[in-house]
């Protein structure tokens, strides 16, 4: 027969040891959490700090984006103000364009028709000299000694100086014109001469008047009434302007007016008197002689 033991353990012993398990897992617990938390706590700064670089970054980015967009739309309305600039610019440009066309129309007609009275005076002058040989032979063999040496010489003389003015340039006859005494009996010469300071002078005989006209309008209305303080005028009248280093925009006031105050002098005279002009050109104006 089999005597049976009875086991008897001391729990004081296996508690303490539980205990002391529990609280060394416990520490274990605690220190691994402390150190999870403190990584934890890094990983929240490291990610504070990268939001906060990021927040800086992206605020740098915003303000960049709202510079950028600021200097496009400056760039777009000065863009916007270069091109109503550049067509207020074409559209100036255009329409002084067309003005200063016509104005060089309007001078060349000018110039034409002044060139053609001109041409249509010195045509008038040749056709004066133009004089046939049974005419001045016997004008020029009226003096004494008709058949001498001399007179021969003085009669070929003069009949040269005709072949040569009826045969010249309009410019180099109309101004001979006023050389010769049989051609101012027949007619009257008027000298209308521009000087670089803008004044007109006209000369009509010994008498001379000076007057300013910046307009056609003024010039017709200022020579018209010089024209009306003057002798009575003989049956032909010619006009020769010529103009120093003037505006051309007074000059341009004579050419247009000449042919009109020429008209309104022709019908007050009522026809008995023709007016006739011719431009010169540019000629330097002469120093006033001082006597």
């Amino acid at each position: 027969m089999i005597s049976r033991r009875r086991l008897t353990f001391q729990l004081t012993p296996l508690l303490d040891l539980l205990l002391i398990v529990i609280f060394a897992q416990f520490m274990d617990t605690q220190e691994t959490t402390a150190r999870i938390e403190q990584r934890a706590e890094q990983q929240v700064q490291q990610a504070d700090q990268k939001v906060e670089q990021l927040s800086a970054i992206s605020e740098s980015a915003l303000q960049k984006i709202r510079d950028l967009s600021e200097l496009n739309l400056q760039t777009r309305r000065d863009a916007v103000k270069a091109e109503e600039t550049a067509i207020e610019m074409e559209k100036r440009t255009r329409a002084l364009q067309q003005i200063s066309e016509k104005k060089n129309q309007e001078l060349t007609e000018q110039l034409k028709g002044a060139q053609a009275q001109r041409d249509l005076v010195a045509e008038l002058v040749q056709q004066l000299f133009q004089l046939p040989d049974q005419i001045i032979d016997p004008l020029l063999k009226s003096k004494a000694e008709p058949d001498s040496e001399k007179t021969k010489a003085e009669i070929e003389r003069i009949k040269q100086q005709l072949q040569e003015l009826a045969g010249g340039k309009a410019e180099d006859v109309v101004k001979h014109f006023l050389t010769y005494d049989e051609l101012t009996k027949r007619s009257d010469i008027w000298e209308l001469y521009l000087t670089e300071n803008g004044v007109f002078r006209l000369k009509v005989g010994k008498q001379s008047t000076d007057f300013r006209a910046d307009s056609t309008e003024s010039f017709v209305d200022r020579f018209y009434t010089i024209y009306k303080t003057v002798p009575q005028p003989k049956s032909l009248v010619i006009i020769l302007f010529s103009y120093g280093d003037a505006k051309a925009s007074v000059r341009f006031a004579a050419t247009q007016g000449l042919p009109l105050v020429a008209e309104r002098m022709r019908a007050d005279s009522s026809g008995r008197t023709r007016y006739e002009y011719a431009v010169m050109g540019f000629a330097p104006e002469k120093p006033e002689v001082t006597k």
